[in-house]
């Protein structure tokens, strides 16, 4: 038979069962966890961007790399390297001011060829009289006064200064993704290109009336990628009293 007070009962003890359930879930401690993760990464994602450290401070270059691509009219192309031989950084409030950099030419090399015998031939080419004469302009220098900020994706600074190759000097605006982290910089560039032959690199140019076939463009592409190291702070010498 239907008895009403049992039945009372079993509601009773069903709602205080659901209760303790759900506040077993609300106080689980991996609930919390998660939900700790998430607040953080929240907190993280909107967080202030690093502020650079204010003064003025110089770098000097410890390694880096040139990269450049070199086109014929026909499509094909080849592709090397040449090494940052020195240079110097100058930062003020982490953003570049002024700086020097030295490209050793011997150091031209060629990536894209892998029978060596071919590979030392282009080299020895781009070495020669043709292109860079390397023996009688060894080196390369990139001399900087002025840097404007970007907010582009792939580079924050403009670097705007003079490039002298063969003892030629013209004026170059070089994107540049800038990292500064304590003592170490970096700075890298998204590809651009200069014309060979304001710098009297004129071989098979159009310039000349190669014909098409045997022209190569004018234009070489260009990225670099260099480390440097802040220089320690001269150290304050006491005054004799």
């Amino acid at each position: 038979m239907f008895n009403p007070t049992h039945m009372l009962r079993l509601s009773c003890f069903v709602l205080i069962l659901l209760f303790a359930v759900l506040s077993a879930c609300k106080n689980d401690p991996a609930s919390l966890q998660g939900s700790e993760e998430n607040t953080a990464r929240q907190d993280t994602a909107s967080g202030p961007a690093p502020v650079a450290e204010k003064g003025t401070f110089t770098y000097t270059v410890t390694s880096g790399t040139v990269n450049w691509t070199g086109k014929k009219a026909t499509g094909d192309s080849h592709e090397g390297t040449l090494n940052i031989e020195s240079g110097t950084i100058k930062v003020i409030d982490g953003k570049l001011q002024s700086g020097r950099i030295q490209v050793n030419m011997n150091t031209l090399t060629v990536t894209s060829i892998k029978d060596g015998g071919e590979k030392r031939d282009l080299e020895s080419h781009l070495k020669d009289v043709d292109f860079f004469e390397v023996g009688k302009f060894p080196e390369a220098t990139f001399v900087f006064n002025e840097a404007l900020t970007s907010d582009m994706d792939h580079f924050n600074e403009i670097v705007v200064g003079d490039l002298t190759i063969k003892q030629k000097t013209h004026g170059i605006n070089i994107p540049v993704q800038l990292k500064i982290s304590g003592n170490d910089l970096t700075a890298s560039s998204p590809v651009f290109s200069i014309n060979r032959t304001k710098w009297g690199i004129n071989f098979r140019s159009g310039l000349l009336g190669t014909v098409k076939d045997k022209l190569i463009e004018d234009n070489i592409i260009l990225s670099i990628r260099l480390s440097a190291k802040r220089n320690p702070a001269p150290q304050q010498v006491p005054s004799k009293g």
